[in-house]
């Protein structure tokens, strides 16, 4: 099962009836989304092996902004999602537009840069408006490291980089959806 083909359910499709009984994350496709990739296998989405169990194969930025989070998603094969917590998001990008399939294989590259400077971690927590927190994902585990909205935007933190390759990603969903 390949992650882009997991479509996000809008507020109007979701079930009106109130007797139901929903989990937080189907009240929130938002979570799910995430949870979902950041537990991921790659072998879930037949990513071959990469050449080191440390090497990445995706990437994640979770973006605290006023509202709830942005979360852009990065795989190895081309793969790019950007989801809402709020509602809404971009998912499949990189399957039909090449700029977004290389903003995705440039932001895992990048991401491999930093992971030295990353901690291993087993949970997933989102960030506070004006933060920003990334995951590395590898066969090894996964790496977090967080930054300040501004010291990324000023190019004042070393994961400066990786950020500006996650908002290239937005970039090119933008510039498609302008097209339409």
């Amino acid at each position: 099962m390949r992650l882009a083909a997991i479509m996000l359910c809008s507020r109007s499709n979701r079930a009106q009836n109130s007797t139901t009984v929903m989990t937080s994350e189907a009240k929130n496709p938002y979570l799910g989304l995430r949870n979902q990739i950041l537990k991921l296998n790659r072998k879930q989405i037949g990513l071959p092996a990469p050449p080191k169990p440390t090497e990445p194969w995706a990437a994640v930025m979770d973006w605290g902004v006023t509202n709830g989070t942005a979360t852009v998603i990065a795989i190895a094969d081309g793969t790019a999602s950007i989801y809402l917590s709020s509602g809404g998001g971009s998912i499949g990008g990189g399957q039909s537009h090449d700029s977004i399939r290389k903003g995705a294989q440039k932001m895992v590259s990048v991401a491999g840069e930093f992971q030295s400077q990353m901690r291993t971690t087993d949970t997933f927590p989102l960030p506070q408006p004006g933060q920003v927190t990334f995951y590395v994902l590898t066969d090894a585990g996964a790496f977090t490291a967080s930054a300040s909205q501004e010291e990324l935007s000023s190019h004042r933190h070393q994961l400066a980089k990786l950020g500006d390759a996650a908002q290239e990603i937005i970039t090119q969903y933008r510039l498609i959806q302008s097209k339409k």
